[in-house]
């Protein structure tokens, strides 16, 4: 995956418009060119527009990792999820749950994690989200130093947890941001 692609997926994604991704900070032309592969970018620009956007630079820079298909085969049906998680379409969601139980997709931790987490921000409910991945999800922020990954990762799964399993991993989350010197932008 190219920086511009990387870039697209991730407004997309965000649901912006190449205008608001490019942030005042280049034209939407020239931001326009990046995506589409015409330009390149400097690395300070492409951090500028990551942060004006709350992009996770790590992350983005994670979608760059170059990953063949046979390292990761379900790298597209991962995209399709947080596509329509974001899109709010149940549809797609339910298609490839289908695809899943017929075999035609293998199972996997990182894609069971996508689609329940996927129907709980769509539906506003953790019913779909089995006391497995509840258990081990919560585990995973358990045993992670608090970084700001882990606080990204605390931010998007909150929704799978019971109300008193939220309200204590947010409560240690603070706890352990108050201890933390480095308060960077991403972490803030």
């Amino acid at each position: 995956m190219t920086i511009g692609q990387a870039l697209k997926q991730v407004r997309v994604q965000t649901g912006l418009t190449q205008t608001q991704m490019a942030a005042g900070i280049v034209t939407t032309s020239f931001y326009s060119k990046v995506e589409r592969g015409v330009h390149s970018i400097d690395a300070d620009v492409l951090v500028k527009i990551l942060s004006a956007n709350h992009v996770d630079v790590v992350d983005f820079f994670q979608r760059l990792n170059f990953q063949s298909f046979k390292e990761n085969p379900n790298f597209e049906l991962i995209n399709q999820i947080s596509f329509a998680q974001n899109r709010k379409d149940l549809k797609t969601l339910d298609q490839i749950v289908a695809k899943i139980k017929s075999g035609e997709v293998k199972d996997s931790f990182q894609l069971e994690f996508r689609l329940q987490n996927a129907y709980a921000w769509v539906t506003h409910s953790n019913q779909m989200v089995t006391p497995e991945m509840k258990q081990k999800i919560k585990a995973i922020i358990l045993n992670k130093d608090r970084n700001r990954i882990s606080y990204h990762l605390l931010s998007q799964t909150v929704i799978v947890f019971d109300l008193d399993d939220a309200y204590y991993l947010v409560d240690l989350a603070f706890k352990a941001y108050k201890k933390n010197n480095v308060h960077d932008t991403f972490t803030l």
